[in-house]
């Protein structure tokens, strides 16, 4: 029978066929030629089939090679116990031929679409890591670009804000109304660029900073922003009220950002006439999710334009309307999602705005 099965493959045009009798030289064989398809007789003298499946998948559990069983048994207990120890087709004794050629094809088809798989994935990992370490040192690079520029365009507006405090004091009876407005107009100028920035450089931070996370109590970091913001709270009259918060696993300074940038755009976009009120919420929506609702009642925005508000240096308003730079949602959305969390928001024009932040408790 197997000489009959060698013959028929040899006219079918498969080559390198290698016969082996001595089961003992089975495994030393496979692992010398690598084949892409193993006939194996289940009943042999020790190692058995059985015992030949279970040693290759013990030492060769990586690849794919298909395994098909030779055998006279055809009860059910015997083709599942082949199955679970790795075959993967059976030919029956005594064996049909014709049968026997087009499951031999059929593993040999599955073997090359594995293979074509494999070195698809192989490519493909291969192209998708040279394309993440290209994105990385083009990030790194960007971020360098943007701190040295950032830093280096501080330096001529301060000079600008010291040359024009100095003109100012020392010729400001020669001015005239007019030359002062001039200068006062240059002065805020220049103090919207230094803020527009600082705004940058903690966007490019928030973007390159890889700090470890630690537990970090979230109510002693509100309690910080609340003390930072004190003037702004009382000169606005408003109000700012939270429930408790929890600690989580985080950035203490990014949330200590988080926290200030919400605050703050709610102390800023308020109603004419109306002192802005601040209210704080959190709840546990999941075992390892906290959700922080940041609520004001201040002019709020038309919910169509609330893929616009995250983005950098988008502004609803001009900016002689409301003073800023338009980076305060971008850092804010930054920080979130480098903390593996979302941000969105509701609102309702002329009601106020509700932004809802949600947090894994625990990193990983």
């Amino acid at each position: 029978n197997t000489l009959l099965l060698v013959h028929m493959l040899e006219d079918e045009g498969y080559q390198s066929l290698v016969v082996v009798n001595d089961s003992k030289k089975a495994l030393d064989l496979y692992f010398e030629i690598h084949p892409d398809l193993v006939l194996l007789d289940l009943y042999m003298p020790p190692p058995d089939g059985f015992e030949i499946m279970r040693q290759l998948m013990e030492r060769d559990s990586g690849s794919y090679v298909p395994i098909l069983v030779l055998t006279a048994l055809r009860d059910d207990q015997t083709r599942l116990r082949a199955l679970s120890s790795g075959a993967k087709d059976f030919i029956n004794k005594p064996f049909d031929l014709m049968e026997a050629r087009i499951r031999i094809k059929n593993l040999l088809e599955m073997r090359l679409l594995h293979q074509k798989a494999l070195d698809q994935n192989y490519n493909l990992e291969k192209k998708v890591k040279a394309r993440t370490a290209e994105l990385e040192q083009t990030m790194k690079e960007l971020s360098d670009f943007t701190y040295i520029a950032s830093h280096d365009l501080q330096e001529p507006l301060r000079k600008i804000t010291t040359f024009g405090d100095r003109l100012q004091q020392k010729y400001e009876s020669a001015l005239g109304l007019q030359g002062l407005d001039y200068i006062q107009r240059m002065q805020k100028s220049a103090e919207r660029m230094s803020a527009l920035i600082d705004a940058l450089l903690d966007f490019s931070r928030i973007t390159t900073d890889a700090r470890l996370f630690e537990t970090i109590d979230l109510q002693e970091v509100l309690q910080n922003v609340l003390s930072d913001l004190e003037l702004q709270i009382e000169t606005s009259e408003g109000i700012v009220e939270a429930k408790p918060l929890p600690s989580i696993e985080a950035d203490k300074i990014q949330m200590g950002q988080l926290f200030q940038n919400l605050i703050s755009n709610g102390l800023k976009y308020r109603r004419e006439g109306v002192p802005p009120r601040i209210t704080i919420k959190n709840k546990l929506i999941q075992e390892n999710l906290l959700e922080i609702r940041v609520e004001d009642n201040g002019i709020g925005f038309d919910e169509k334009y609330l893929n616009r508000i995250f983005k950098p240096f988008e502004r609803l308003h001009g900016i002689g309307v409301f003073e800023g730079t338009g980076m305060g949602l971008s850092i804010c959305q930054k920080i979130v999602l480098c903390h593996k969390g979302s941000i969105t928001a509701q609102s309702v024009l002329g009601q106020g705005s509700t932004f809802i932040v949600t947090l894994p408790v625990r990193v990983g």
